[in-house]
């Protein structure tokens, strides 16, 4: 997962925002979720072009029930919820080939500059 996940991140460099991993701390790369502005209509572009996506994190964790005894609100952490409508994860898997991985890439690059 790790060699895949520097091959994203290579082959979306300017097209998405890929993760980043501190020095001396590493990722298993369960997802390799990236942040792209319109997300839902990139979605939608993707899914046209056959590359699935999914979204892990469509609310911040301040809004999610289970907290909702903190007593916190929308606005209370506004980069947290700006982040959470813009993040969406990549097909990931330690057998993804890099022929796929350009096909998404390159399908996300088409998907961003597309009106």
């Amino acid at each position: 997962r790790e060699k895949a996940a520097n091959r994203y991140a290579k082959l979306l460099s300017g097209v998405a925002t890929s993760p980043y991993i501190m020095d001396g701390a590493t990722s298993v790369y369960a997802q390799y979720t990236v942040e792209v502005e319109g997300r839902d209509g990139v979605q939608a572009k993707l899914k046209e072009e056959g590359v699935p996506t999914a979204v892990h994190y469509p609310m911040p964790l301040h809004l999610q029930p289970v907290f909702s005894g903190f007593g916190y609100k929308k606005g209370d952490f506004p980069v947290a919820e700006e982040v959470s409508e813009r993040v969406m994860s990549l097909p990931m898997s330690p057998y993804i080939s890099e022929k796929d991985q350009q096909t998404v890439a390159s399908a996300l690059r088409k998907a961003v500059s597309r009106p």
